[in-house]
């Protein structure tokens, strides 16, 4: 299934940038207690791969009246007709969202939507470009 419309990339702040360097540094950690390093080495380049692969994979597509989320091989379609508010969070739960301190929650008017009350929460660049986007494909939803 191919879908079109505007792309937004999932935000990359210090956050992401922190989260990387932790990893990395957890990794080299043992070579530096000297305990090898080849193992090191070779976890270090599967987490930094694995973590890059998750973070560029992670994108959000707003396609006619679908807001569509891509995460690493996962696709998710939700309406926008759906959306009754947007509003910024800096909750750390997990989401499709590569910034921790970018966020935005969107709750939906039916909890069908995402068999949840909980809100989706997304972390996109452009942030103001895509709620003025989402908001002229639905005036009903409340921004804060």
């Amino acid at each position: 299934m191919k879908f079109e419309g505007t792309k937004y990339a999932s935000r990359w702040d210090a956050s992401t940038w922190l989260l990387l360097l932790f990893s990395v540094l957890m990794c080299i950690l043992p070579i530096l207690l000297d305990e090898g390093w080849v193992g090191p080495v070779i976890s270090t380049v599967g987490l930094v791969g694995l973590f890059v692969g998750l973070f560029l994979g992670t994108y959000y597509r707003i396609d006619g009246d679908k807001l569509v989320i891509y995460q690493f091989f996962s696709l998710t379609i939700l309406p926008i007709d759906k959306i009754s508010e947007i509003r910024p969070t800096k909750t750390i739960l997990a989401a499709p969202a590569t910034s921790l301190t970018h966020r935005i929650a969107i709750k939906f008017s039916d909890r069908k939507v995402l068999k949840s009350s909980a809100p989706l929460v997304i972390s996109p660049v452009r942030e103001e470009e895509f709620i003025a986007q989402l908001t002229a494909l639905n005036p009903n939803i409340i921004v804060e």
